[in-house]
């Protein structure tokens, strides 16, 4: 008998493997949109406070990402120089690397999205503390810059996106 039962699991076998190369790069060739139109905007800054015994202040740092694309994006992690009237205030991290996909800020498409990161600044920029105690410790009057890039993903794909916004 020509097509025993063996014969067909291994035609099968043989099968899977031969599509299995032939698609794989393929699927792996999947690249991400035109990243250019994506943004990446500080939407505001809030002040929560002092912190007296770290002598910082904690800012809550809220980004808007803006994916004008046909195609739902992630990001692994983002790095930025936050700025307060042209002075740096340091640079801030923030990794998902450690988070499954599923689990990592989703940017859906032609959708804003919100990213909301609470950070401690140490309070040893006096330009800074006069310009808090000057404006009763909100931050109105204050002109807020960020500079950073991000890493965005999606599928198999993933690259660097560099932003600027001022707020």
């Amino acid at each position: 008998m020509f097509l025993s039962r063996r014969r067909m699991i291994l035609i099968g076998i043989t099968a899977i493997v031969i599509g299995t190369i032939i698609l794989l790069p393929l699927i792996l060739t999947v690249t991400l949109p035109d990243l250019s139109k994506l943004s990446i905007t500080i939407q505001k800054i809030e002040f929560e406070g002092i912190e007296e015994k770290n002598n910082t202040a904690i800012l809550n740092v809220i980004l808007n990402v803006t994916n004008p694309t046909s195609q739902a994006l992630t990001t692994s992690k983002i790095d930025y120089e936050l700025f307060v009237n042209g002075d740096s205030l340091g640079e801030k991290t923030n990794s998902y690397a450690d988070i499954p996909l599923n689990g990592r800020p989703q940017f859906l498409a032609n959708r804003d999205s919100i990213l909301q990161h609470e950070i401690n600044v140490p309070l040893v920029n006096e330009k800074f503390v006069t310009d808090l105690n000057n404006n009763n410790k909100t931050l109105q009057n204050i002109d807020w810059e960020v500079q950073g890039s991000a890493i965005i993903e999606s599928g198999f794909s993933s690259t660097i996106k560099n932003f600027s916004s001022s707020w």
